[in-house]
């Protein structure tokens, strides 16, 4: 016999349902508004001649990486990176081993770009990617499209406006699809995990 859901009806005493009863607590219009979401439509990654020019021990990198994120900490659920984190990406091949402990231009584009992918991808699937970006472009090239894109995808996930970047690749790739699909994909994250942030998620 098919079962049907209860209707308990309100009785004659109750206060009637308005509108604002059943309306959101905070509307996204509210967050957008919030120092939060403007801090995050800033979020610039640098271009790799933004980089440091000199060479940086591993304890700088660490803090310049940190600094560079910052406005998207909702994002990650710990550090961005730590010094285990660099020896293993390291030793997996992912980012070149410094020179006498000194880390360059190239080392810390890579690891600006595992630390955003790592939000949503596996390290193996970061492995591929970059591997294709390899083959294909130089690594100032190739960090620079990926910079671009990402800022932005982040830059529009924040803006109220409702406007949109175009695809800033001159033709449209394999690689350029990759790049800009992982760029939606970490922008969004972005977004939902600062909503949630304002919100009081973290402090629940």
């Amino acid at each position: 016999m098919p079962q049907h859901p209860t209707v308990i009806p309100m009785s004659d005493d109750a206060k009637p349902i308005v509108p604002a009863d059943v309306a959101p607590t905070v509307l996204p219009d509210a967050f957008l508004s919030s120092e939060e979401a403007l801090s995050a439509g800033r979020f610039h990654l640098p271009s790799y001649d933004e980089l440091p020019s000199v060479e940086l021990y591993r304890d700088q990198v660490l803090s310049y990486i940190d600094h560079i994120l910052s406005p998207l900490s909702a994002c990650s659920e710990g550090s961005w990176l730590t010094a285990s984190m660099v020896n293993n990406y390291v030793k997996q091949h992912l980012v070149p081993a410094p020179n006498k402990k000194l880390y360059g231009r190239d080392h810390i584009a890579h690891l600006l770009i595992i630390c955003i992918f790592k939000q949503f991808l596996s390290i193996e699937a970061i492995r591929k990617l970059i591997g294709i970006q390899r083959m294909t472009y130089p690594i100032g090239v190739a960090y620079n499209y990926v910079a671009v894109e990402i800022n932005n995808a982040v830059s529009d996930a924040f803006d109220a406006s409702g406007t949109r970047h175009e695809d800033t690749a001159s033709l449209v790739t394999r690689e350029t699809v990759l790049v800009r699909s992982a760029a939606s994909a970490f922008a969004a994250k972005a977004f939902l995990m600062s909503y949630l942030t304002f919100l009081g998620y973290r402090d629940a």
